[in-house]
């Protein structure tokens, strides 16, 4: 593969990453867990797509998809151990096992103190030093502001005082990610299947088309077209629910079946998300001396 089509398979990926990785953050899924997950799929998918061999030749592996020998074998291993559950804790997660579990940070009977945001007598623990320990260079007060809003941390006499070792994220429903991810999965499947078809003579397609506004809406008419195609959108897709009724007796038992259909979605697109770190870097005037 060119360098310049990696290149543009990275811009592809940072864009398509976004709102993936604003959800991840906004659950508490740190980057450490991202990173382990990531790995696992890069050994699976070439194994299933590339390595076909009954035996796991981790050298090939390891050459296919960039890892270490070892990463590979620690991937394996863990795909291997039926109780694996790898837990990374977040950073304010971290925080709140020091304050429960460090004397530093403890009163009388292992009870995490109230503690100064910053405190003015030498010695005396605080909220800043706290922070500094478990969770290394990120700022007090950001850190402060999230235990605060997740409830973990309450504020009593301008002091701070923990009331739940547990940081809770945004809640989210066990069906609704897992929605997430075969929505994710069956949309980028149809765009890789296509992609490799333009380069493959007589490869066949799946139906990708799309329409938009050339010049973009206000939120107005962007409602209006929500309820628009709320209206018309469900009429299509119980037609094609109809289809596929009306068509179950054609599927033979003994042949393999495939889970298909269309998936719609209504998109609407923050400009600013679409630009590069570099760009929001240089909007913000920080600069490599900062």
């Amino acid at each position: 593969m060119g360098q310049e089509v990696k290149d543009h398979l990275r811009r592809a990926l940072s864009l398509m990453m976004k709102p993936l990785i604003r959800l991840l953050i906004a659950q508490g899924v740190t980057h450490a867990e991202f990173s382990e997950t990531a790995k696992d799929v890069y050994v699976e998918v070439a194994l299933r797509e590339f390595e076909k061999t009954g035996k796991v030749n981790k050298s090939r592996v390891a050459i296919l998809t960039g890892l270490t020998r070892k990463e590979v074998k620690n991937v394996i291993d863990r795909a291997l151990e039926s109780s694996y559950l790898q837990k990374t804790q977040s950073r304010p997660e971290r925080v709140l096992t020091g304050w429960y579990s460090d004397p530093m940070f403890q009163g009388p009977y292992g009870i995490p103190l109230e503690l100064p945001y910053e405190s003015t007598a030498d010695g005396e623990p605080d909220f800043v030093l706290l922070v500094k320990n478990y969770s290394g260079d990120m700022a007090p007060r950001q850190m402060l502001n999230q235990l605060l809003e997740a409830g973990s941390v309450v504020e009593v006499d301008k002091k701070y005082k923990a009331v739940s070792r547990v940081f809770m994220h945004m809640k989210l429903s066990p069906p609704v990610v897992d929605r997430l991810g075969s929505v994710g999965h069956r949309f980028f499947s149809t765009a890789a299947k296509n992609i490799d078809a333009d380069r493959e003579a007589g490869a066949t397609t799946l139906f990708d088309r799309m329409v938009f506004a050339d010049d973009g809406c206000t939120d107005e008419v962007i409602s209006q077209f929500a309820s628009y195609l709320n209206e018309k959108g469900q009429k299509f897709l119980e037609e094609l629910d109809v289809w596929f009724s009306s068509r179950k007796d054609l599927n033979k038992e003994s042949e393999e079946r495939k889970e298909t259909g269309v998936y719609m979605l209504h998109f609407v697109e923050e400009k600013d998300h679409l630009g590069s770190l570099q760009e929001l870097l240089h909007q913000r005037g920080i600069s490599q001396d900062d």
